[in-house]
């Protein structure tokens, strides 16, 4: 069956055919009609404090460079020299007072524009070579980057993300801490795995500990419904945002268990309440934007999740920690005790997206049948097809 049949054809409840997560042809048009056209999460403010910080993203082909420009704002720009196309920056980080492209020194301020280009004749018209430039939208210090031209409307996700962050002060918030790792697995089950807790009770032991209903043998309703009113009180919002149509942004607030502070293996908290918070009873923050961003706030910290595809069997999982601004390292926290609990966490899901890649190579693979406890990985997958239908229908 072709490419276009697969599509077509592909019936809702069920797992995704083979060729989605292992064909290269398939690969490509998820970069097409997903990530070359969607909004990306980059990082975070806090990561280019000051001006000329930048930081670049590679995306499939495309390198982008988000800097802290000249009014303190931040501007993304297509990292590839408008001369002969030689990328301008080479490493992943650092400052630049101006951007030079190291192969003929061409020269572009921090806002794209092209200041100098040597050798040039004299009727040699600078304004015309820019660099090309990246929609760039900020949410309370969280980067967001479409490599659209005429991305979808981010203003919901604005609307609707801002005041969970707000509290959290995550403009001015701490890197704590940052971590990558190269999986051997397809992005999509990355994202399927973090869509439903099935396979929680079993896996995750210590986030089960933390959190109430995650073992799936209890409900949290009860709970949730008195701590909805409690975190009112304070401020909090609590009301969620679901996938709807095509809509790709949710929100949610739910509860620790009574005894349980924060993200840590001993459940005590392990930094200073962060910006707003008062104490460590604000529940868990969780926040998705399709297709590669996830967040977990506690009282104390936020943890971030990036994904990033290489090819349809390798991505880039990009973790930071962030504290609040004032918390001192080896006083207010340990570096090895906030980031162990998502170690933990985090690298059991490793084991199971990478497992369920391999199992999926399996010439005997079929797909198989959603369970009722998994009716957010089918909310995922329509939207990824309803994607893929309005791609190859444009």
């Amino acid at each position: 069956m072709n490419t276009i049949s697969l599509i077509e054809n592909y019936e809702s409840g069920e797992s995704l055919p083979q060729a989605f997560y292992t064909d290269k042809e398939i690969f490509e048009m998820d970069m097409k009609h997903i990530w070359q056209r969607y909004w990306l999460f980059a990082g975070v403010t806090a990561d280019i404090p000051k001006k000329g910080d930048y930081f670049t993203y590679k995306v499939h082909h495309d390198s982008i460079i988000i800097i802290r420009d000249d009014q303190g704002g931040v501007t993304a720009h297509y990292n590839t020299c408008r001369h002969r196309g030689s990328l301008i920056c080479t490493k992943e980080q650092g400052n630049a007072p101006k951007l030079m492209c190291p192969y003929h020194q061409w020269v572009y301020n921090k806002d794209g524009s092209l200041l100098k280009a040597r050798h040039m004749p004299d009727d040699f018209d600078k304004s015309e070579f820019d660099l090309h430039p990246v929609h760039v939208r900020i949410v309370e210090g969280l980067i967001f980057i479409s490599l659209a031209d005429s991305p979808p409307d981010f203003e919901p996700v604005q609307a609707g993300f801002g005041p969970f962050l707000k509290p959290f002060k995550i403009p001015s918030a701490k890197v704590a801490a940052k971590k990558r790792y190269v999986l051997r697995t397809n992005w999509k089950l990355i994202t399927e795995n973090f869509r439903e807790c099935y396979h929680c009770g079993a896996a995750h032991p210590e986030y089960c500990r933390a959190v109430v209903g995650a073992n799936m043998k209890e409900s949290a309703d009860e709970e949730l419904l008195q701590k909805q009113v409690e975190w009112s009180a304070k401020g909090l919002a609590t009301k969620g945002i679901d996938f709807v149509d095509d809509s790709f942004h949710f929100a949610v607030r739910y509860p620790l268990r009574s005894h349980v502070e924060s993200y840590s293996l001993d459940g005590k908290a392990v930094s200073v309440p962060m910006g707003d918070h008062q104490d460590y009873d604000a529940g868990v923050l969780g926040l998705v934007c399709y297709p590669n961003f996830w967040i977990d706030a506690v009282s104390d910290y936020v943890w971030t999740m990036r994904i990033t595809p290489v090819s349809a069997s390798k991505c880039y999982v990009d973790l930071s920690w962030l504290v609040d601004e004032n918390a001192v390292e080896g006083k207010d926290y340990d570096v090895e005790r906030l980031i162990e609990f998502w170690k933990v966490t985090g690298e059991q899901d490793w084991e199971l997206c990478e497992n369920n890649y391999s199992g999926i190579e399996s010439s005997r693979y079929q797909p198989g049948p959603y369970a009722p406890s998994e009716l957010d990985v089918v909310k995922f997958v329509d939207w990824y097809m309803g994607r893929l239908k309005e791609g190859i229908g444009g």
